[in-house]
């Protein structure tokens, strides 16, 4: 009900699916996220929960299913998006037109070893591993202007400036997710989720720090997941103060890591290696099926153009 039929806007979302006789074996949905590709605001098909009869394997459900929903999408999108963790979907989804323009790599900041090393019955080498990891994170932090001011609450509609900074950061970058408000109260209300919002301000009190994240079980490891993060040109300064932030609320709710998913050239500009974070062998493919070619490939398929995570998905 909230994700297929409460989306902020005149069409909620476009879902189809296979019988074979009166026997429901294929489902294929998409949400209308609406982004900005350069200066033109579009809806684009999110497509998410793609499901096919584990009955009935090897008939080409989810082939055709894939065909046939694209090409009803054509005429209601440009292009579709997908965010794709498990390997083995992968060829089905190349098959029926759709690319890997670049991967999307989960980055992890451990800030105790407790629960993973327990997990491979190794939880006698955790203290002698935390001690390590300890002098690692002090060393791998960023100098930060202690102009700013940060705070943290559990509803967006506290955060004053929120949407004109949503806005900015949007209209800073070639390709976006609109973020607004109606999005973002739609977006954070997913059912059993409960989220945390860190915004950080200047003097003046304008935002120009955001991040979204919530508690999350990640392999037996209790984490923070940060659903979003977004940052004004000309602030990177900011950085080191957001994850200094985010480690002291961890420590006090017990969290041994934080994690979150975006491309190789994001973690760059945000500056995630140098606060700590390392990269996981697991990896996230953005896809992209071109519906129309009204946007070209060097518009779509150019990971210095976009700033995705998991906001942009429906995980988390």
């Amino acid at each position: 009900m909230w994700k297929f039929h409460s989306f902020p806007h005149a069409i909620k979302s476009w879902e189809y699916s296979s019988y074979l006789d009166s026997e429901m074996v294929g489902y294929y949905a998409a949400i209308p996220y609406i982004y900005k590709i350069g200066g033109k605001i579009t809806p684009v098909g999110m497509v998410c929960d793609v499901m096919t009869s584990s009955k009935h394997q090897g008939k080409g459900i989810f082939t055709q299913m894939g065909k046939f929903s694209t090409k009803e999408l054509s005429s209601e999108v440009p292009f579709t998006m997908g965010y794709p963790i498990r390997k083995e979907v992968i060829p089905g989804h190349l098959k029926v037109g759709w690319k890997i323009p670049f991967t999307l790599p989960l980055y992890i900041k451990f800030l105790r070893l407790n629960s993973l090393l327990a997990s491979k019955k190794l939880g006698f080498t955790a203290p002698a591993a935390n001690i390590f990891l300890s002098v690692y994170n002090f060393f791998r932090q960023t100098k930060y202007n202690k102009c700013y001011n940060s705070s943290i609450s559990t509803n967006i509609n506290d955060i004053i400036g929120y949407e004109p900074f949503a806005k900015e950061w949007a209209d800073s970058l070639p390709n976006s997710l609109i973020k607004d408000l109606p999005f973002a109260n739609w977006r954070y209300a997913a059912p059993e989720r409960k989220y945390k919002f860190l915004s950080i301000t200047d003097k003046s009190g304008k935002v120009i720090g955001f991040v979204s994240f919530r508690n999350i079980l990640k392999e037996g490891v209790p984490s923070y997941g940060l659903i979003d993060y977004m940052v004004l040109p000309g602030h990177e300064d900011c950085h080191g103060l957001i994850n200094k932030i985010l480690v002291q609320n961890a420590k006090t709710e017990g969290i041994e890591a934080i994690m979150t998913m975006m491309s190789k050239k994001s973690a760059a500009d945000y500056l995630l290696c140098k606060n700590g974070f390392i990269k996981s062998p697991f990896v996230f493919s953005l896809i992209i099926k071109n519906l129309t070619n009204e946007f070209g490939e060097e518009e779509l398929f150019d990971e210095n153009k976009w700033h995705l995570m998991w906001v942009d998905s429906d995980d988390l």
